[in-house]
């Protein structure tokens, strides 16, 4: 898997897969390519709060062999070369992104009707110091 940045098709991709508006607004993406070339992953990066160090982060793939430590590690590098936190809402029932996000460290909030009437949200923050700590990253860094 090849992580590329900057590719306009990822917004929508995300949006599609993840069900959601493409309105991120001023944000920088990362596909995360096939052998082949094909897109199999994005990840936006948006909501940036410079002030508090704070940034969101929206993905969507169609398989989950995307989410590699080179890959993970580069995206997360990213993030936390400028915030000293990332921020995800998942849906509650994509219980395999929050399982994802849960083993690099981040914490969980579950709040009720954020997704409407009937359906809750994950609110799951990784903060640098989480991620510095993570299995991942500390095999990177012996």
């Amino acid at each position: 898997m090849t992580p590329v940045w900057s590719v306009p098709e990822v917004v929508p991709f995300v949006a599609r897969l993840a069900g959601v508006r493409p309105d991120f607004g001023n944000c920088r993406t990362m596909a995360v390519l096939d052998k082949n070339g094909g897109m199999v992953a994005g990840i936006v990066f948006h909501n940036w709060s410079p002030e508090h160090g704070v940034i969101e982060i929206s993905a969507a793939a169609v398989t989950p062999k995307w989410a590699t430590r080179a890959v993970l590690n580069t995206a997360l590098d990213y993030v936390f070369a400028h915030c000293q936190m990332a921020v995800a809402r998942i849906a509650e029932d994509n219980l395999q992104a929050r399982r994802l996000w849960k083993g690099l460290g981040a914490t969980e909030h579950i709040l009720p009707r954020l997704r409407g009437r009937t359906a809750n949200e994950a609110i799951l923050m990784l903060t640098d110091d989480a991620w510095a700590q993570s299995k991942l990253k500390r095999q990177d860094h012996g």
